[in-house]
């Protein structure tokens, strides 16, 4: 039986988390948020201790050690559901190479928000939601993380949404959160 792979895209603020809850209620999917797994990780998993040690240092985790991260969550027997992985082109490329070998179908989900909701979302996520995020609570890490999406993680999604075998949808995340459900639910077949 062939299985899926959806990815999930967006700028930070633009409800991937909420929609990733929601599709979990609806679907069983082996489910890889990258963000969270950088805040969780453990010295018990090899791959997991020289992440730390680099983290540590103060540096950014190579595409190859993102990579190899990811890998060691991925199983082949269950539909898989990605937030925040892949974020640039040599991920993407990586992710449809394994997914091309697993015989996996590939959907990705874009939500579209302009750059000035951001900050409302993010402000939203942190009084509304108590989000304790350090990169929640700092405005200038805010700002850092929409100009990283616009030089890396854009041109990443240009590649999707032109790579073949890859059903992309554009989604307007400008909407409340029902109707997005609802959006992503009738372009994905759930």
């Amino acid at each position: 039986m062939k299985h899926n792979l959806i990815i999930l895209l967006g700028i930070q603020g633009s409800g991937k988390g909420r929609l990733s809850e929601e599709l979990r209620t609806l679907h069983d999917y082996n489910f890889i948020e990258t963000g969270a797994i950088f805040r969780g990780l453990s010295n018990d998993n090899p791959v997991d201790a020289e992440i730390m040690k680099i983290m540590a240092t103060g540096a950014l985790v190579s595409d190859e050690m993102t990579e190899r991260l990811v890998e060691s969550r991925l199983g082949t027997d269950h539909d898989i559901l990605t937030d925040g992985f892949p974020r640039t082109i040599p991920q993407a490329e990586w992710l449809m190479g394994w997914a091309d070998a697993h015989d996996f179908s590939v959907q990705a989900i874009c939500l579209n928000i302009p750059d000035e909701m951001v900050f409302a979302r993010i402000n939203n996520r942190v009084v509304v939601d108590g989000s304790m995020r350090p990169d929640d609570l700092d405005t200038e890490s805010i700002k850092k993380r929409i100009a990283s999406y616009h030089e890396k993680t854009e041109p990443m999604i240009h590649f999707l949404r032109h790579a073949p075998h890859v059903e992309f949808f554009d989604i307007d995340g400008t909407k409340t959160r029902p109707e997005v459900v609802e959006d992503v639910r009738e372009k994905v077949g759930l």
